[in-house]
C-alpha cells in the first residue's frame, strides 16, 4: 500500500509539474504580443535582447540546478535531511552564480559592443542581478523534488511566470504613455525576474517548513564542497542545456544579428527595428513546440533504459507512437501557420512586416517539436550529456550561419540559419536514437497520406481566405479574430478527417485520443 501511494504520489508530482511547464510556456509566449504592441518592435528588440539571459537563468532556477540537487541528495540518502549539506549545496551554487553575474556585470560593455548595441549595456549589467537570486529556490526546489514533492516547484513555477508577465506588462504600459524610455523595458525584466523569484522563494521556502523535509539530519561524514562541483554545477548545467533549444537559437540571434544586418546595409535603428521584427516568431515557435511535444511528452517517461531491456517491442510501439503523434500535429500546425501567416502576423502585432522571412522561420516547427521529443527519448536512455552536447553544437552552427547568410540576405537569412541548424540538430538526434535502437525503424508513416492531408487543409484554408477577404473588409481585429479562430478551426477539422479516414492513425493509435476516436467509431 506504501509503494502504490508513493507511485501515485510520484505520479501526481510528474503530471502537475507536466501541466506547469506547459502553462507557464504558453503564458510566456502569449505575454509577448501585448508587450510588442505596447512598445512598438524596437522595445520588443531590446526585451528580446536581455530575454535568453533571463531565459537561461530561469533554466537554472528551474530545471537544471533542482534536478541534479534532487539526484544528488537521493543518491546520498543519510544527506537528504542534513542542513549542513544544504548549506554547503547554497554556497557551490551561490559561488558559481556570483561568477555569473560578475561576468555579465564587469563584461556587459563588451556583450553590448558584440551585440551591436551600446545603449544594451546598462540593461545587460542590470539583468546580470538576477543570477543572485538563483540558488535561493533552486535549493529548496531540489530538497523538495529529492523527497518525490513535485507540487511546490509546479505551483512556484506558476506563481514566478504569473509575476513575470504582471510586471513586465505594467512596465510596457508606462513606457507607451510616456512615462519610462523605450530601453527600460529591460529594467522592467530584471525587477520582474526578481520579484518573481523572491514571491516564488517565500512560497516554497514555506511550503517547505510544514514538512519532514527540514529536520535537522546528520552526515556520517565530511564532503568537501570541491566534491559537489561535478554533481550539483556540471550536471545542473548538463540538465539545463537540454531545455534550451529555443532559447539558444535567440541568444545567437542577440550576438549576430543586429551586426549581420549593418554589414547587410541597415542603419543601427532599422536593423533593430527588423530585430524586432523577426522576434515576432519567437512566442509562435514557442507556443506550437509545445503543442506539438505536449501529448508526445506524456510517452515519454515509459521510454526508459530500463523499460528497453525488458520488453523492448513495447519500449520500440510507444516510441514510434510517440514520434507519430508529434510529427502530425507538427507538420498539422506548421502548414496551417504558414498558409495563415499574413492574418495571424496582422492579428497579433498589428501589420504584416516581415511576414516572408517569419514563414521561412515557420518550417523550422517540422522539427522543433520533433527534437524536443527525440531528445527527452535519449535522455530517458541515459545519453542526457550527448543532447546536451549535440545542442551546444548547434549553438556554434547556428552562430556561424547568422555571421555568413544575414550579410547576404538579411531577415531571410536569420530565418534560413534556424531552419537549418533545427534541422541539423534534430538529425543528430535522430541518428544517435538511431544507433541505439540497433535496425528498429523509428518512423511507421504513411508519407504520402500525410503529405496529401497537408496540402488538402493548405487549399482549402487558401480558399476560405480568397473567399473571405472577396465579401468581407476586416478592418478591425476582432473580425480577423475571429476569421483567423475560425479558419484554424475548419483547418483542424479538414486534417483531422483525413487523418482518420485515411487510417494515417489506426484504431489503435487513436485509442488515447477521445475526440478523434469517436469519429472513427463514427
Amino acid at each position: 500500500m506504501n509503494n502504490d501511494k508513493q507511485n501515485n504520489q510520484v505520479y501526481r508530482g510528474a503530471f502537475a509539474l507536466l501541466l506547469a511547464g506547459i502553462l507557464s510556456k504558453v503564458i510566456s509566449a502569449f505575454y509577448r504580443i501585448p508587450l510588442q504592441n505596447l512598445t512598438g518592435d524596437e522595445g520588443f528588440y531590446i526585451y528580446q535582447q536581455v530575454y535568453p539571459i533571463l531565459g537561461i537563468a530561469f533554466m537554472f532556477a528551474l530545471y537544471g540546478f533542482p534536478a541534479a540537487i534532487s539526484k544528488f541528495l537521493a543518491e546520498n540518502g543519510k544527506e537528504q535531511h542534513n542542513q549542513k549539506m544544504y548549506i554547503l549545496i547554497f554556497t557551490v551554487m551561490m559561488g558559481f552564480a556570483i561568477f555569473l553575474f560578475l561576468t555579465l556585470f564587469l563584461l556587459s560593455p563588451v556583450f553590448a559592443n558584440w551585440m551591436g548595441d551600446r545603449m544594451l549595456t546598462d540593461p545587460l549589467r542590470h539583468v546580470s542581478w538576477v543570477f543572485l537570486f538563483i540558488p535561493f529556490v533552486a535549493l529548496f526546489r531540489g530538497i523538495t523534488q529529492s523527497d518525490q514533492w513535485m507540487e511546490p516547484t509546479a505551483y512556484s513555477q506558476m506563481i514566478e511566470q504569473l509575476l513575470r508577465a504582471t510586471i513586465i506588462i505594467l512596465t510596457a504600459i508606462l513606457i507607451y504613455q510616456g512615462h519610462l524610455h523605450v530601453y527600460k523595458i529591460a529594467d522592467g525584466a530584471m525587477i520582474a525576474s526578481i520579484i518573481a523569484l523572491s514571491i516564488s522563494f517565500i512560497f516554497i521556502y514555506l511550503y517547505a517548513k510544514k514538512s519532514s523535509i527540514w529536520n535537522d539530519g546528520h552526515s556520517s561524514r565530511s564532503i568537501p564542497i570541491s566534491h559537489l562541483i561535478s554533481p550539483i554545477i556540471v550536471a545542473g548545467l548538463i540538465i539545463s542545456m537540454n531545455h534550451m533549444l529555443l532559447l539558444l537559437m535567440q541568444l545567437a540571434d542577440a550576438f549576430t544579428m543586429v551586426p549581420g544586418l549593418l554589414k547587410f546595409g541597415e542603419t543601427l535603428r532599422e536593423a533593430t527595428t527588423t530585430k524586432g521584427v523577426f522576434d515576432r516568431g519567437q512566442p509562435l515557435l514557442q507556443l506550437v513546440t509545445v503543442v506539438g511535444s505536449s501529448f508526445a511528452m506524456a510517452l515519454v517517461p515509459q521510454v526508459t533504459k530500463t523499460n528497453w531491456q525488458i520488453s523492448r517491442e513495447k519500449t520500440i510501439e510507444k516510441l514510434r507512437l510517440t514520434t507519430k503523434y508529434c510529427v502530425l500535429l507538427s507538420v498539422g500546425a506548421t502548414v496551417g501557420l504558414f498558409t495563415l501567416f499574413p492574418e495571424v502576423n496582422q492579428l497579433f502585432f498589428q501589420n504584416q512586416i516581415g511576414t516572408s522571412s517569419l514563414r521561412i522561420l515557420t518550417i523550422s516547427l517540422l522539427f522543433t517539436s520533433l527534437t524536443v521529443t527525440i531528445a527527452s527519448t535519449l535522455q530517458g536512455f541515459g545519453y542526457m550529456k550527448w543532447t546536451a552536447i549535440i545542442l551546444f553544437l548547434g549553438l556554434w552552427v547556428k552562430m556561424v550561419l547568422n555571421y555568413f547568410l544575414i550579410p547576404l540576405w538579411g531577415m531571410d537569412g536569420a530565418a534560413i540559419a534556424t531552419v537549418s541548424t533545427v534541422i541539423i540538430i534534430c538529425m543528430m538526434n535522430f541518428l544517435l536514437l538511431r544507433s541505439i535502437l540497433s535496425g528498429d525503424r523509428l518512423f511507421v508513416i504513411p508519407w504520402t497520406k500525410l503529405t496529401i492531408a497537408s496540402l488538402l487543409m493548405a487549399v482549402v484554408l487558401a480558399i476560405l481566405k480568397k473567399t473571405a477577404f472577396y465579401f468581407i473588409s476586416f478592418d478591425n481585429r476582432l473580425a480577423l479574430f475571429l476569421f483567423v479562430i475560425g479558419s484554424v478551426i475548419i483547418g483542424f477539422i479538414v486534417y483531422a478527417i483525413v487523418v482518420v479516414k485515411w487510417r494515417i492513425l489506426t484504431r489503435k493509435e487513436l485509442a488515447p485520443i477521445p475526440l478523434l476516436n469517436r469519429w472513427k467509431k463514427g
